[in-house]
């Protein structure tokens, strides 16, 4: 109790020093925590599942003309059904179903935006989910649904929500059949509705059939003990019964599993985010330490007196070193209030970066993550001072120590450098990727070009009629697809029928290209059936040299039309693919999903919202909401903007902790040398000869550690551009450009603290000596 009492007196006299090391740890624990917390929720993604060794996805892999294999999404409808008929000694149960992502479901004239599922029957036995309340054989019926737990409580009111009836689309009404327990946010599956699979088979949204209709996911529940890769050649030994599974025909489909635990904490992306946000936690988090021995150490000079004194009256080495041990503990639990205050008062924007609730980020399964960064903190911040304090002998220390004796400090602000340097590269990298990829040249108008999809409209030309007609809107297409990617693709053929490549296609009228701004590049419009367009990649991968124009196109080996212009490329999926073959006809079918492209007047954004207000009015039992496509561009890299989010606070935290370090190094060797200071001035020294005595020592610290920085920013950065197709190219003079300004700040941050000792009267640090 002693040694507890001397360190709150050794607390209270040096609170200067002690706020600054209780705000350094403060940031460190504040950004480290959420960061390893993300990365322990993400690790811990869908192994709630009851059961979940046993579920697998089935994966689905296409062979075309002997090439292969390519991964496709997308399941036959049949596959799944099949297999858990034809394998019952190795399968459990499987299911089949259609992840929607966000759509407008309707309850009494209130719109919410869950997520929603199609699925039958065996949905929620296979993936193991608990039914609160009814029977999921209803689903084999159409137009029912079960909602999760959450999605009742927040939009169905109080009472019991089966029975109510929610609308689909503005039209098809859904009633609810039961209740399923909420779904955990760290799960790749989490719809707040399952809507029954029979009810777009009967409305013919989707296709179901072996001979195509790639639209769906499928999961097994394996029996205990089953070996995967024997199943699989089971599964496509079914297979073969209805489809080619021999990857030297000309096309051939092969099925494949993966565990549904390890899917998405092994993907490739997802792995080299992790690894990036751990070596940003950790840096932050070693720097936060290596500050608070370099300001602890730095008042060596100023507490050997009392060491000694400690030491004179009985005080053992181990009594010292549990001194300094509970300075860091009281310090460590302080910096854990401040750190709690600061996530519950910057609540909404975390879940906002991070993507997920703090009640998801810090559960009893990952309690684990601050319990060790504390103990990781403690071990470094508290041993390690405390070891050289506690090791100093009463002999010496009295003595005042030389520059010789300071060298420990300078290799703490290398790291400290080095570490906002990696840091700020990093950010730099991320902030122009991230800009790169929400404003780049898609080949099209992105501002002023909204869009809606809704295959309900019976008489798409009447509504087009209206569209022309409102004052906001210049110019109106139909299409079947939206621009932003989702494409089906056609097998290119020769006209013997030998398969070259795959193309994406789209079908739309002939205002598409004025209204959307796709630019052709040779040729003309297409003006009757049988003529197309396609794009320049098309072009390359067919071959042709010259112009394109006037050559025919032959798919899966007959004749679909003639080529009447080219189109400048415009990519059809987000950044991290690469431009694909695209091809576009004329003839619209109105069976087909449809697509209406409105080209906005100037402001766009108020014109927009007057567009959905009006069309709202006009037609009030259709769901038609149209949405601008650099809107729809930005959410697809949500992901993106967080961990660039992330990257921010972590360079805002690493820049502020290491100017504390800096601050506290400077004004060490001010008291240090203070007296020499004094007597240089008294000979004759001017303010910027004082200045030097600073800024030398730190200026070579600064350019190596702040260079070897920049250089690691540079590989990690590189390496976590490798997931986008479309990525930018940072030159080397913009890298020096960082060391150079990095440097700047560091000298400015020199000269701003050293300035008052060179301005000094020097008899007043004489008097003091």
């Amino acid at each position: 109790m002693r040694q507890i009492y001397y360190t709150f007196l050794t607390l209270l006299r040096g609170r200067g020093s002690h706020v600054i090391k209780t705000v350094s740890l403060t940031l460190g624990l504040f950004v480290g925590v959420l960061l390893f917390a993300q990365i322990a929720f993400e690790m811990s993604f869908d192994s709630h599942y009851k059961g979940v060794e046993q579920i697998y996805k089935i994966e689905n892999y296409v062979y075309r003309g002997g090439d292969g294999p390519h991964y496709d999404p997308w399941l036959l409808g049949p596959a799944t059904s099949t297999f858990v008929e034809n394998l019952p000694e190795e399968i459990e149960c499987g299911t089949v179903c259609k992840n929607m992502g966000s759509i407008h479901m309707f309850y009494n004239d209130r719109r919410t935006q869950p997520m929603l599922t199609f699925a039958d029957t065996a949905y929620f036995r296979t993936l193991g989910i608990e039914v609160l309340v009814g029977d999921p054989r209803e689903l084999a019926n159409p137009d029912v649904s079960f909602v999760s737990e959450r999605y009742a409580n927040d939009y169905l009111g109080k009472d019991s929500p089966v029975g109510k009836v929610l609308l689909y689309n503005k039209s098809i009404p859904i009633t609810i059949k039961g209740v399923y327990k909420e779904i955990p946010e760290n799960s790749t599956l989490r719809p707040d509705i399952i809507v029954s699979l029979a009810t777009p088979l009967k409305y013919e949204m989707f296709r179901w059939s072996w001979e195509g209709g790639s639209a769906y996911s499928g999961y097994l529940r394996v029996r205990p003990d089953v070996d995967p890769e024997r199943l699989e050649a089971r599964m496509n030994q079914v297979a073969s019964q209805y489809i080619s599974t021999d990857p030297q025909n000309e096309y051939a489909l092969r099925y494949s599993l993966k565990s549904l635990k390890n899917m998405y904490r092994k993907n490739e992306s997802v792995r080299r985010m992790h690894t990036i946000l751990s070596v940003l936690a950790f840096s932050i988090l070693f720097i936060a330490a290596m500050n608070y021995v370099l300001i602890a150490i730095s008042s060596l000079y100023k507490r050997s007196k009392a060491i000694g004194v400690h030491k004179c009256n009985g005080a053992s080495q181990g009594d010292i070193f549990s001194m300094f041990l509970w300075e860091t503990v009281l310090i460590l639990f302080i910096s854990c209030i401040c750190t709690v205050g600061l996530v519950f008062t910057f609540r909404e924007i975390i879940e906002d970066i991070l993507g997920a609730s703090l009640r998801s980020l810090f559960t009893w399964q990952t309690l684990w993550v601050p319990v060790c960064i504390l103990f990781f903190l403690f071990l470094l911040a508290g041993v390690l001072p405390g070891k050289i304090f506690s090791s100093v002998p009463v002999t010496q220390v009295f003595r005042r120590y030389t520059e010789g004796k300071n060298s420990w400090k300078r290799p703490l602000l290398f790291i400290q450098f080095a570490g906002v340097s990696f840091v700020v590269g990093l950010l730099c990298v991320t902030w122009v990727q991230y800009q790169h990829i929400t404003n780049r040249d898609v080949g099209y108008d992105t501002e002023t070009v909204a869009f809606v999809e809704n295959e309900q409209i019976a008489h798409p030309e009447m509504l087009k009629n209206v569209l022309k007609s409102l004052p906001m809107v210049e110019q109106v297409s139909i299409s079947t697809m939206d621009l932003l990617g989702g494409y089906s693709g056609d097998w290119i053929t020769e006209e013997n029928g030998e398969y070259l490549f795959t193309a994406s296609w789209n079908i739309a009228d002939y205002d598409f290209l004025s209204t959307t701004g796709l630019v052709l590049l040779e040729g003309r419009h297409i003006q009757a059936s049988g003529e197309m367009l396609v794009n320049e990649e098309f072009v390359r991968q067919r071959g042709w040299k010259g112009s394109a124009v006037g050559q025919p196109v032959y798919l899966y080996g007959e004749y679909a039309g003639i080529i009447v212009g080219m189109l400048k490329d415009f990519p059809t999926s987000s950044a991290y693919g690469s431009i694909l073959p695209f091809m576009m006809a004329s003839e619209y079918y109105y069976d087909e999903e449809r697509v209406y492209n409105v080209r906005l007047k100037p402001p766009y954004k108020e014109s927009l919202q007057a567009l959905n207000e009006e069309i709202e009015r006009i037609f009030p039992t259709d769901d038609l909401e149209f949405r601008l496509y650099q809107q729809e561009i930005e959410k697809q890299y949500d992901s993106v903007l967080r961990f660039r989010d992330s990257v921010v606070i972590a360079s805002v935290s690493i820049l502020l902790i290491a100017l504390v370090g800096l601050f506290g190094y400077i004004n060490d060797e001010i008291r240090r040398r203070s007296k020499e200071i004094a007597v240089r001035k008294v000979n004759g020294a001017q303010e910027v000869d004082i200045l030097s005595l600073f800024s030398y020592n730190i200026c070579w610290i600064a350019l190596s550690s702040v260079g070897f920085g920049v250089v690691i920013s540079y590989f990690v950065g590189q390496k976590w551009l490798e997931q986008f197709a479309d990525q930018i190219h940072i030159s080397i003079p913009l890298y020096v450009l960082l060391i150079l300004v990095i440097n700047l700040l560091i000298h400015l941050a020199v000269f701003l603290k050293a300035r008052s000792i060179a301005r000094e009267n020097p008899v007043l640090s004489i008097q003091a000596e």
